[in-house]
């Protein structure tokens, strides 16, 4: 019985939402506060919200190999609300995968469930120990801090991205450094 009412209600949700059709929202864009394990956060053309990627820390400091990222939004539009992700959200659009691709060194790849070809490397720094994710933005590794992703249009199962931004700064010089494709 269970099955049945979690299928009905996924069905009539697929429904919903696959009429809702996205209006883009241009700005402006509030800039969240840092938290003490913020990684980066991303925003969307389709309202203020935010989603925030955290390193996931268990009490005695260690990160969580199993799940090493803590994901949310904060709503913006509700007074800076904060709430998890749907089930949805979390396997289709705003989660990661991620994969200890170095033990030794607990380096861990992530990816983006909704595009996978964007590869992000969680790695914790040798002189402060916090943990930061790297990118390639220009050619050029950088420690990301924000993913920009212009919608302008479609349906939110199935929006029209014009393109992903990816900013942070180039960890050789600091500077900040940004870059706009295609998905």
């Amino acid at each position: 019985m269970k099955k049945i009412i979690l299928a009905l209600y996924l069905f009539f949700t697929s429904l919903f939402l696959q009429a809702q059709k996205i209006i883009p929202f241009y700005g402006p864009f509030p800039e969240p506060a840092p938290t003490k394990n913020m990684l980066f956060y991303l925003q969307r053309t389709v309202d203020r919200n935010t989603i925030i990627y955290e390193v996931n820390l268990d009490p005695s400091g260690e990160i969580n190999m199993k799940k090493p990222i803590k994901i949310y939004w904060i709503d913006f539009d509700d007074g800076a609300k904060i709430s998890p992700l749907t089930f949805v959200q979390s396997k289709f659009a705003y989660g990661i995968n991620s994969e200890l691709i170095d033990e030794s060194k607990k380096i861990i790849e992530l990816t983006l469930v909704s595009y996978k070809k964007i590869k992000l490397y969680l790695k914790q720094e040798e002189k402060s120990n916090h943990y930061q994710v790297h990118a390639v933005i220009k050619g050029k590794t950088a420690i990301l801090s924000r993913i920009f992703v212009e919608i302008i249009g479609g349906t939110y199962l199935n929006p029209v991205v014009n393109y992903i931004e990816l900013s942070g700064n180039d960890q050789a010089t600091g500077k900040p450094v940004a870059e706009k494709f295609k998905p």
